[in-house]
């Protein structure tokens, strides 16, 4: 159903075709040769196709920019919401979970900003969140760091706190106890140990002293 033409050129929404990419846009196609069709995310495309369905969409012009530019924000806004309860997000998580909805650049960056500001995004909270979690998995600094860096985080986010979250007496224990398992398991060979334990993320140096210990061949 497109808009009703008053005098101005009516349009339609063209949906993303079932089984597209994830992300894929919608459409505002108008009915006049020479206008250009306007993608929006898919969000934006159902509310847009709501309006049309009521009666109450907009003519083309002027009017429907401000009312699709304001429908993307207020999706966007939405979706940082949606997101956020579910889980922790980093700042570039976020940002990058908007853009593969389809939300253009300066929505992203605005929406993420107002994100940090109001304490809903705060990528210290996040990376603590992260190195206590992985930590308590086993896995060791090297694979931490790595996993942050992904995410758009550095260890150095947190401040004084990565020295206490990831301590070399925290990493070694946390290497001690994976090899000690191993080694109860019948996998006790020290080569095949530290090859482990370096594939977990801790340092060549954590790893050799853990697997030694588990040995018990601390000489």
């Amino acid at each position: 159903m497109s808009a009703p033409e008053t005098g101005g050129v009516s349009w339609d929404v063209v949906m993303p075709a079932r089984g597209s990419r994830p992300g894929s846009p919608a459409r505002v196609v108008f009915e006049c040769p020479g206008m250009p069709a306007r993608a929006v995310p898919s969000a934006v495309g159902r509310r847009l196709a709501r309006l049309l369905r009521e009666g109450k969409a907009p003519e083309a012009g002027e009017r429907l920019d401000v009312v699709v530019d304001e429908l993307v924000d207020q999706c966007a806004r939405e979706r940082v919401e949606q997101l956020v309860s579910r889980r922790d997000y980093s700042a570039e998580e976020l940002g990058t979970r908007l853009r593969r909805d389809g939300y253009p650049g300066d929505v992203v960056e605005r929406r993420v900003c107002r994100a940090r500001e109001s304490g809903v995004v705060d990528d210290a909270r996040y990376a603590a969140s992260f190195v206590r979690s992985k930590a308590l998995a086993g896995w060791g600094r090297t694979k931490i760091e790595r996993a942050l860096a992904a995410r758009g985080v550095s260890l150095d986010a947190l401040g004084d706190l990565s020295d206490e979250l990831l301590s070399e007496d925290d990493e070694l224990a946390r290497a001690r106890e994976l090899a000690e398992r191993r080694v109860r398991s019948g996998r006790g060979e020290l080569r095949s140990l530290v090859r482990f334990l370096c594939g977990r993320g801790f340092s060549p140096g954590v790893a050799y002293r853990a697997a030694r210990t588990a040995l018990g061949d601390e000489d």
